[in-house]
């Protein structure tokens, strides 16, 4: 996904239009990127993020800290307009000390996967600077049972950081 996206409309639900990302689920299977996704296991959770303002944020999982996968939002075009859609791809092991630990689940990859698409349906319009990746990956934490393992977003940075301009510039008009 390109981090010069601005907006994009919400995600169709459509069986039709999810037929590209199970393209996508069946080639990393065929390739032995996967594991079993209908057992339950325990995946490691991780995220990664580059380190710019506005970078692009994924959920990253693996069963065995070899093969890991990304569950993270992107974008598609269906009648000239842009919308969001649910991207799974694989990520090299090497990427491992670029990624943040967040917690285990115990689930299968079904759930996993289906959670993902569930989110992506309620996430709404993407706006770059308040409704992103960043915020898709913690709604995605917290549908899987690590709300603990929320972040803020640049968003939520920006805010605070407004929120903090206006009390210093209150401040220093009251004790004018």
């Amino acid at each position: 996904m390109s981090s010069t996206e601005i907006f994009a409309e919400p995600m169709l639900d459509t069986e039709d239009y999810l037929q590209k990302y199970k393209k996508q689920l069946i080639e990393l299977d065929k390739k032995g990127l996967l594991p079993q996704l209908n057992l339950k296991l325990g995946y490691k959770v991780y995220s990664i993020r580059g380190s710019e303002f506005g970078a692009h944020k994924s959920i990253v999982l693996t069963t065995d800290d070899e093969h890991f996968v990304t569950v993270e939002l992107g974008f598609i075009k269906v009648n000239g307009k842009k919308h969001i859609y649910p991207v799974t791809r694989s990520v090299d092991k090497s990427a491992k000390a670029k990624m943040e630990y967040l917690g285990k689940v115990e689930a299968t990859g079904q759930e996993l996967i289906g959670k993902a698409v569930a989110v992506m349906k309620r996430f709404g319009s993407y706006f770059k600077l308040c409704n992103n990746c960043q915020d898709y990956c913690n709604m995605y934490t917290e549908d899987i049972g690590l709300k603990h393992a929320q972040k803020l977003t640049d968003g939520d940075k920006v805010a605070l950081a407004g929120l903090l301009a206006a009390i210093v510039a209150f401040l220093f008009a009251v004790m004018r």
